[in-house]
């Protein structure tokens, strides 16, 4: 048994980007391929993709499977989401706004004109704040020597989003004059708010990447067969028979930054 490959399992996606809320899954317009930081990812995954075989191979007698499991959502709201505490607390705070905004609106202390405005400015305002947590979070990887392997991958985003930014900064300066067509200005807004949520995903994807990579690290030193996911995957366990090995997996991630 212990001289069988560690299997290791991280099904699904983590939920949470970096910019808040749930990532989507639209494609920048145009621009250079971004498709071999995604086939790194897959790589990692399709070494779990006969596990089914593998287990099923495996002896019915003799010493058990030696397993662990990783918390990757708690990985990435420990280690990742620290990176940029500041700049999510400015995005937090744009958020308020726009809760308070709609309160006053509600209570008749606005009129629908002057809300559609300011609300339509606040929400670029959030955009803006959202791609700056992304792009410092995006910064930081790159300086990582822990990333080299993702770096080429990383630097061919970075250069996909200025433009965003260039985009979104002009956006904003629109709604500080005032916004005549706001028909068209919404849909303007949400061609840039698509750009921004590919842009999350594949940075989230990209923590993902490296939470699994350190996980099958820690695995294959310690000896295990198989390496759960939490999330998904672990339902039950026996704490006597199958480890956390989150702690190990989060010490080495700390060491990226």
């Amino acid at each position: 048994m212990k001289g069988s490959t560690l299997a290791l399992v991280m099904v699904g996606a983590l939920a949470l980007g970096f910019g808040g809320g749930i990532v989507g899954g639209l494609l920048f317009s145009g621009g250079e391929d971004t498709s071999a930081l995604q086939a790194r990812i897959d790589d990692l995954e399709s070494e779990v993709s006969s596990l089914e075989d593998q287990l099923a191979a495996f002896p019915q007698e003799g010493p058990g499977l030696k397993v662990a499991y990783v918390d990757a959502e708690s990985l990435f709201v420990n280690v990742f989401l620290p990176q940029v505490e500041a700049q999510r607390q400015a995005m937090s705070q744009k958020q308020n706004e726009i809760s308070s905004l709609q309160a006053k609106f509600l209570q008749g202390e606005l009129g629908q004109e002057e809300y559609q405005q300011q609300a339509a400015k606040l929400r670029v305002e959030l955009l803006q704040a959202q791609l700056n947590v992304d792009l410092t979070m995006l910064d930081k990887m790159i300086a990582s020597p822990g990333f080299v392997n993702f770096r080429s991958d990383l630097e061919r985003i970075r250069e996909q989003a200025r433009p965003l930014m260039d985009e979104v900064e002009k956006l904003l300066q629109t709604a500080q004059l005032g916004i005549v067509d706001m028909e068209g200005f919404s849909a303007q807004y949400s061609q840039l708010s698509s750009a921004f949520q590919q842009l999350d995903q594949l940075l989230t994807q990209a923590a993902a990447a490296k939470i699994v990579e350190l996980a099958q690290q820690v695995g294959k030193e310690q000896g295990y067969d198989l390496v759960l996911r939490k999330k998904d995957v672990l339902i039950y366990r026996d704490e006597s028979k199958v480890a956390d090995i989150s702690g190990e997996v989060e010490k080495r991630l700390w060491g990226l930054f």
